[in-house]
């Protein structure tokens, strides 16, 4: 381990923003949230600036003691240029150029990638991922996102655009996507997917348990009110879930096929359900991917899990440092 320092990172969601304070040893020195629902950018980014220069002099040092600043953003946007160009958790935030703004704020080196990227970097570098050199990361609560490690190397593809995971196409004409394709693991498996497709076979049944889950409302049945539906047993949300389970499976095994990785690492509903999600995944994927590849990969859940907000733009920035051997 080289000698201690600190970077700076943002997390910038849609009804959110948080901000973490990290040292390279993974010691989270500080962290606080912005509130980020329907609030302009020209509100939020002075706030971003005020809170990270506040963590930093509450944690004793001074911007001279920040080694570089991570941005972790949704897509889509402008990797190269730090620009949200028009994400979909949140339309007021339209071409904001958040990593020119930080830099001339703060004068540190700047980075900027996409959320699932910037989660896969911090679970490689403080959580399930430590020690891997191939392994791939997915979200998997609203939608279904992913960042690919692949030799030690954060993948990014040709446009910026690697680890689109789930769009991945599992079946031909199937369920539309709100991507605009047709049959993606994320219209069979995302959380908003899910939850619409629900809403559409339960109309009309006020009564149904998984409706009595969701607060008596069809409108706000999620994956939460599906997950308690089966553990009560319906058998509707059983079959459902089931279901749901082998296209995560089906989904496991071509990315064993397609990437060899040592392991995938799961977010939100892995780790929120255990092993009601666990098991059938785990009992399912072999189906799906060659021998070979199914042995030398392991499927785990994310470490950091509701931490990993603290770390994922500061893991953006210790992977700038790394691919400059800082780090």
């Amino acid at each position: 381990m080289k000698d201690f320092f600190t970077v700076l990172g943002y997390d910038i969601g849609g009804t959110k923003l948080g901000i973490g304070l990290v040292r390279n040893d993974g010691k989270l020195l500080g962290r606080d949230r912005i509130e980020n629902k329907d609030t302009k950018p020209e509100e939020i980014l002075p706030e971003m600036v005020k809170k990270g220069r506040e963590l930093i002099s509450g944690s004793g040092l001074t911007a001279d003691d920040v080694r570089a600043i991570g941005i972790s953003a949704p897509s889509p946007a402008d990797i190269p240029n730090g620009i949200l160009t028009a994400p979909t958790n949140n339309k007021l935030w339209r071409n904001v150029p958040v990593k020119q703004y930080l830099l001339e704020q703060f004068g540190i080196e700047t980075c900027f990638d996409n959320d699932a990227n910037a989660g896969a970097l911090a679970e490689w570098f403080f959580g399930a991922g430590r020690g891997a050199r191939d392994l791939v990361y997915l979200t998997m609560s609203t939608g279904i996102g992913g960042g690919i490690i692949a030799n030690g190397k954060l993948v990014q593809g040709a446009s910026y655009h690697a680890g689109e995971l789930g769009h991945m196409v599992l079946t031909v004409d199937g369920p539309e996507c709100a991507c605009g394709l047709r049959g993606c693991y994320e219209a069979y498996c995302g959380g908003v997917a899910v939850a619409r497709r629900i809403q559409r076979e339960l109309a009309g049944q006020p009564n149904h348990p998984i409706v009595k889950f969701a607060g008596g409302k069809l409108e706000n049945i999620d994956l939460i009110a599906l997950e308690k539906a089966v553990r009560a047993g319906n058998d509707y949300a059983v079959n459902f879930w089931n279901e749901m389970c082998l296209r995560n499976a089906q989904a496991y095994g071509m990315l064993m096929n397609l990437l060899n990785p040592e392991k995938i690492i799961l977010g939100t509903i892995a780790w929120a359900a255990g092993d009601l999600f666990m098991k059938p995944v785990l009992e399912n994927v072999h189906r799906f991917a060659w021998k070979e590849t199914y042995e030398a990969c392991e499927i785990v859940t994310s470490e950091l899990r509701r931490d990993i907000g603290s770390y994922a733009g500061a893991a953006v920035a210790f992977n700038r440092l790394y691919e400059q051997n800082e780090f």
